[in-house]
């Protein structure tokens, strides 16, 4: 066998595998146990909100999303779960932004990514600033 025939099923080889690992991704993404966030929502969009809410909170997942249950390999995070309290909490600041916003502000969040890039009304970091649990100090004067 000569060497360029070699390098031709080489490269074929090459751009099968790479064709066998990619997947095609599902027109919808099969949400569960949403309540606030739209289940309209595309992945990117979840994973961006999501990504914005660690960095306000300065969590990460496990903060509010269970890990899989024990024996389960590999552990994954268990999204749909309510077992963590701080997702019921976080459910309930997402209703009472989502409440001051549109009464104080004229905003309805869609959570789409012209709500993610909103600057107008309130957010997680109005007063978690990047903490977990805010601080129960004013914030805003001093008396």
């Amino acid at each position: 066998m000569n060497k360029k025939t070699f390098i031709y099923i080489g490269i074929a080889l090459f751009i099968t595998a790479g064709m066998a690992a990619t997947h095609i991704p599902t027109d919808k993404p099969e949400w569960k146990n949403l309540k606030v966030i739209p289940k309209t929502i595309d992945e990117e969009q979840m994973e961006r909100l999501m990504y914005k809410y660690t960095k306000q909170l300065g969590v990460t997942c496990v903060f509010c999303h269970a890990e899989t249950k024990p024996g389960i390999t590999p552990v994954r995070m268990d999204f749909a779960s309510d077992d963590i309290p701080q997702k019921i909490i976080a459910r309930n600041m997402m209703r009472m932004t989502d409440k001051i916003n549109r009464k104080y502000f004229g905003y309805k969040n869609d959570y789409g990514f012209n709500s993610l890039n909103n600057k107008t009304g309130i957010t997680c970091t109005t007063c978690h600033r990047g903490i977990s649990k805010p601080s129960n100090q004013r914030l805003f004067f001093n008396e």
